[in-house]
């Protein structure tokens, strides 16, 4: 039973998640339509970051204030009608405006989820518990991915973005079954710290280091990821679908890591261990991606085991979020805090790398970058040995 109660609340992460997952094949056909500038273009995908970057710790202190459940659902039905509301948009405009309440929506969702897989485990599971959570991200978007060109083969983009509504309601369900078995269904004043004092016990030495850990693996992931169709096009003489295939090929990879990493902490490998070896592989699997000269086989491969080690990065960083809350009251506001940082990587990252690119006229000028953030990942993550539980250096 303990295991459904996760997987269901796993599952309601990866419905929202399958939000980032709907935009990138639908593209072409939103520019067509809508007439999308490419600076339009690029907003309609950046949005959630933005809106991460500037709300994730707020909206994760109004999780803890107010029920966990009750902002989950809430988040949840604001991204399905949001999505169904960006299904009748007739211009750019609009459709840019209801993508800024799916994000919030969104954030509502993923930062009330770990409070709730909190109540659903005994402590013997939750660092697994929260170490699989990490899947939400690549499993629904990456689900999404390749589903959406299934639908738009057959169907505008429209329904494509009525379905994944449909799905997330869907969702939405058994997540309040769930959550009222958990006794998460009511609001108990009380207990709750003030908005203020959560943020305020929230942002601790542990919380930061996390967040931090997170915005450069966030920032050479996209930087890669987003990168890497196109140097197997240009380097390897991909088709574009063949490198849109690699590309979903990577996103799993990224899941089996995150699936990996809780098998892992299930047998009690230390969570900074983990993310050490996701550094590693930063490395050596993000320079060979980004390196001229080499096969598209080699890249490929190289590409996969990159983002399967990676993947036991964001992973670790969520099982450490019991650890490093000040006070289990504010569970989702340190997990608005990790993920503000995530959204400031994927904000900021892919601008600098394609930057240091134009400047130096080939792909591999962005391994330093690769290389700058890995090194600040591992540092962190030293740091973080030597910060006990709630935040105490030790």
């Amino acid at each position: 039973m303990t295991w459904l109660r996760v997987t269901i609340l796993i599952g309601a992460g990866a419905a929202v998640a399958m939000l980032v997952g709907k935009v990138p094949a639908a593209l072409p056909d939103l520019q067509a339509e809508l007439g999308l500038s490419l600076v339009q273009s690029g907003w309609v995908i950046a949005i959630f970051n933005l809106v991460a970057a500037a709300t994730a710790v707020f909206l994760g202190t109004v999780s803890d204030q107010f029920g966990r459940l009750r902002v989950a659902i809430s988040g949840m039905v604001l991204a399905a009608f949001s999505g169904i509301a960006g299904g009748f948009a007739d211009s750019g405009t609009a459709l840019l405006a209801t993508r800024v309440f799916e994000g919030l929506g969104f954030l509502l969702t993923t930062t009330s989820m770990p409070g709730l897989i909190l109540h659903a485990v005994s402590e013997r599971h939750m660092k697994t518990s929260f170490a699989l959570w990490g899947m939400y991200m690549p499993v629904g978007s990456g689900f999404m991915l390749a589903l959406s060109g299934l639908i738009l083969a057959h169907f505008d983009w429209r329904v494509l973005w009525w379905l994944t509504s449909v799905l997330i309601l869907v969702a939405a369900f058994p997540v309040y079954r769930v959550g009222r078995g958990l006794g998460e269904g009511a609001r108990r004043p009380g207990a709750k710290p003030r908005l203020r004092q959560s943020l305020r016990q929230a942002l601790g030495r542990g919380p930061i280091l996390l967040s931090t850990v997170f915005a450069f693996y966030a920032g050479q992931y996209l930087i890669v990821a987003g990168f890497l169709p196109l140097i197997l096009i240009e380097l390897n003489g991909f088709t574009a679908s063949g490198a849109a295939a690699v590309g979903a090929f990577a996103v799993f990879c990224n899941a089996a890591g995150n699936i990996l990493s809780g098998w892992l902490h299930d047998r009690g490998v230390r969570s900074t261990t983990l993310i050490l070896a996701g550094c590693a592989a930063m490395v050596i699997g993000g320079s060979i991606v980004l390196l001229e000269g080499i096969s598209g086989l080699l890249r490929t491969a190289a590409a996969g085991g990159l983002f399967i080690f990676t993947g036991l990065i964001p992973s670790s960083l969520f099982a450490l979020i019991p650890d490093h809350a000040p006070d289990r009251s504010v569970i989702a506001t340190v997990s608005g805090i990790v993920m503000q940082g995530a959204a400031i990587g994927q904000l900021v990252g892919p601008p600098i790398g394609a930057a240091i690119v134009a400047w130096s006229g080939a792909w591999h000028g962005a391994i330093p970058v690769v290389l700058v953030c890995a090194a600040i990942c591992t540092s962190c993550a030293l740091l973080l040995r030597r910060t006990g539980p709630r935040g105490q250096t030790g």
